[in-house]
């Protein structure tokens, strides 16, 4: 395989999967600043895997793997900023109409994901995408028991921190 089609068979791949990326990108990060240089670096690092990629694996699981690699090692990096800095930009919305009640309920959910450790907030991340626990187990490297377990204790620190009982 030549170097423009592996190229080409990245970007289309890339394309295809954007907004599992960017979903990455937003909960790692709160300035639209850090989510373009997060973006940027997990397609830099994608890139430079892209020829050790195993086709027999899911694209998807890898890409995600990586993708929260990078996110996690980049708030590492960034973690010295202020979190008076971090929390000062607005959320963007994509519909102004709904922009008040959304805003006020994505700022909190924004609010408790930094408070998670990373592997949870990957956790999160995972389980709103609709992973099942082998494919979480599989991405992050953990068991599928453990993913069960953490699951589970989120769900339960949500739920006393929102004060619902459900």
């Amino acid at each position: 395989m030549g170097i423009d089609e592996l190229h080409q068979g990245f970007v289309e791949r890339l394309e295809a999967h954007q907004s599992m990326l960017l979903r990455v990108c937003w909960a790692y990060t709160r300035s639209i600043h850090d989510r373009d240089d997060l973006y940027q670096e997990i397609a830099s690092r994608l890139w430079g895997a892209y020829p050790r990629y195993d086709p027999q694996r899911l694209f998807s699981t890898w890409m995600y793997r990586v993708a929260l690699n990078v996110a996690i090692d980049f708030r590492r990096r960034h973690s010295r900023r202020s979190l008076e800095l971090l929390s000062s930009e607005p959320v963007e919305h994509a519909s102004p109409s709904l922009q008040t009640d959304r805003s006020a309920q994505l700022e909190e959910l924004y609010e408790q994901l930094d408070r998670l450790p990373e592997v949870d907030r990957a956790v999160i991340i995972l389980v709103l995408e609709g992973y099942s626990y082998r494919d979480i187990s599989e991405i992050l490297g953990i068991g599928e028991s453990n993913v069960g377990s953490r699951i589970h204790r989120l769900k339960e620190q949500l739920r006393s921190a929102t004060g619902n009982n459900r």
